[in-house]
Parts: C-alpha cells; sequence; structure tokens
C-alpha cells in the first residue's frame, strides 16, 4: 500500500472530495485532512521531485474532467 499526500486549494476542495469519493470501493482507505503549514519533511522533498509534477498533473486532469463534464460525479454531504 502506498500513501498520498496532496495540496488542494480551499476553493477546490469540494471537487477534489467528490472526485475521492467516486473512486472504486475500497481503493482510498484512509483520508485526513490537515492545514498545509503542517508538512513534514518527507512531504517537502516529495513536493519538489518529478513524481509529484506528474502527480499533480494527473489529478489536475481529473479536477477538468469533473469540471467540464467528461466525467460523470456524485456528490455527498461532510458533516
Amino acid at each position: 500500500m502506498q500513501t498520498i499526500q496532496l495540496q488542494v486549494d480551499d476553493s477546490k476542495l469540494e471537487t477534489f472530495l467528490t472526485l475521492i469519493s467516486n473512486l472504486k470501493d475500497g481503493m482510498v482507505k484512509n483520508l485526513t485532512l490537515m492545514p498545509s503549514d503542517e508538512l513534514d519533511n518527507e512531504t517537502k522533498t516529495y513536493m519538489q521531485t518529478k513524481q509529484f509534477e506528474k502527480d499533480k498533473a494527473y489529478f489536475q486532469k481529473c479536477l477538468d474532467d469533473i469540471e467540464n463534464g467528461k466525467t460523470k460525479t456524485q456528490t455527498f454531504n461532510i458533516f
């Protein structure tokens, strides 16, 4: 199993959570939200890598597909 940490703009958080909720059941085992000022050194290092740029581009495309209607989404309420 792998762990992925992402930074999401506050204005895009609801869209991101919708994207995550539409993944296959069981694909995401745990989702934790925390302020970006609490990033650890490992995360800061990762954010300077080519892999981070690839991951960022992938998720941006997913968000764009949701926003332009290429991907259908389901909504949910956050309590």
